[in-house]
């Protein structure tokens, strides 16, 4: 009995694992290696199911799990205008497993690992760094010698060839090898700094590559956040820096990020989304179902930019658009608590949260992240990582 018992175990912690891998490889390379994550996940989570102290479980939790239904109310009562009908569905399973994959990162953690968290760290760093250098060479070449696949662009897309997918994803992983270089030591017995150093750079200069101004600004807001807690002077001054660093750069690259005609697309998308609101208040157009009607809206509405279609293009206004003020004040309420949360607590995983979660609100204001597959996989996980690191208390006894 106590043998099958340690297998199981064992069985459990191997798949949480694998699921932790799956994301390290997949961040900037493959969603399929993104799906393992949520395959290998599944048995973990349901396991856990009915070992959860739900009375612990935290504000912004909730908060997450009433934003998944109101996504889901928001398809199953506006399918009078949905182009797809119910296919959105299944699109929720990104905000459940955040709520669900938190017990088992409990179970993770407290294994103390050090090992294994070792091994997925450098998976991580190794193929983001990897991804970063072929889709340069991609760029300059115009073939893509990883994925082998010819390549039609002038910005580096890493190896999955979608560049605003690749760069905000590549924002969310250097804001946390910032925190891990910030601490170093730290974390010394599991990653060594100049290893750290030399990710980062690598990186950075795949987000410059990518031109995407996005993922730049937001990363750029979110590193002076990890002085806002406990020295308010640094964190002006770094900001400062970093202000006067970016307005200099920009000035210096031209072409390369001045795109007035995309500056126009996104206004336009923007507006249609604000009518879409005003048009369905309570739960909007339905989740993923702006896409499909920002062309008509701006039509309808003499907005111009005809030509171009899509998400919203920011998250506030796709989650106002697609499932009204309920799905937006939920949105809201769990990203503040998410920050309020992460900004009492001292844990190395909080300190690293805090500067992701404003990386992750700014890059929002002009990528419809919330609603991008890609995206979700690794902010989900994050806040779930972040969620369990507290919980000990989670699971119980």
């Amino acid at each position: 009995m106590q043998a099958t018992k340690t297998r199981f175990n064992n069985l459990l912690l191997m798949l949480i694992t694998g699921a932790l891998g799956a994301l390290a490889l997949g961040l900037v390379t493959s969603t399929t290696i993104l799906s393992l994550s949520h395959i290998l996940i599944i048995i973990p989570s349901l396991y856990f199911l009915n070992k959860i102290n739900y009375k612990e479980n935290s504000t912004s939790f909730w908060a997450l799990l009433f934003f998944s239904l109101a996504i889901i109310l928001s398809i199953l009562f506006n399918q009078d205008i949905a182009v797809n009908g119910f296919k959105p569905l299944p699109k929720v399973k990104y905000f459940i497993f955040g709520l669900l994959m938190i017990a088992p990162f409990v179970y993770f953690i407290e294994k103390k690992d050090i090992k294994k968290i070792k091994i997925l760290l450098y998976l991580f760093c190794i193929s983001t760094s990897v991804a970063t250098i072929a889709g340069y060479v991609g760029m300059k070449t115009g073939f893509n010698y990883i994925s082998m696949r010819p390549v039609n662009l002038d910005r580096n897309a890493g190896l999955s060839g979608m560049v605003l997918n690749y760069a905000h994803n590549l924002a969310f992983f250097q804001i946390i090898i910032l925190g891990l270089i910030l601490y170093k030591e730290e974390v010394s017995n599991i990653i060594g700094s100049k290893f750290l150093y030399i990710v980062f750079i690598i990186n950075l200069f795949g987000i410059y590559t990518s031109y995407t101004r996005g993922a730049m600004l937001a990363l750029l807001v979110g590193a002076p956040f990890y002085f806002f807690k406990k020295n308010k002077v640094k964190f002006a001054l770094v900001t400062v820096i970093l202000a006067v660093l970016s307005i200099s750069v920009y000035t210096l690259t031209g072409k390369s990020i001045l795109r007035p005609g995309s500056d126009r697309e996104r206004i336009s998308q923007w507006q249609a989304a604000m009518m879409a609101f005003k048009e369905r208040p309570v739960l909007g157009y339905g989740y993923l179902n702006f896409e499909q009607h920002s062309i008509p809206l701006k039509r309808k509405y003499n907005l111009g930019e005809l030509q171009f279609g899509g998400h919203a293009h920011n998250n506030f206004l796709e989650v106002l658009s697609t499932t009204g003020i309920l799905g937006f004040i939920s949105f809201m309420t769990w990203l503040i608590c998410w920050f309020v949360e992460v900004y009492k607590r001292d844990d190395l995983i909080a300190r690293i949260s805090l500067p992701l979660i404003i990386t992750f609100i700014v890059g929002g204001l002009t990528q419809s992240t919330i609603s991008l597959g890609v995206n979700l996989f690794f902010i989900m996980a994050a806040y779930a990582i972040s969620q369990a690191a507290k919980k000990t208390e989670l699971l119980k006894t």
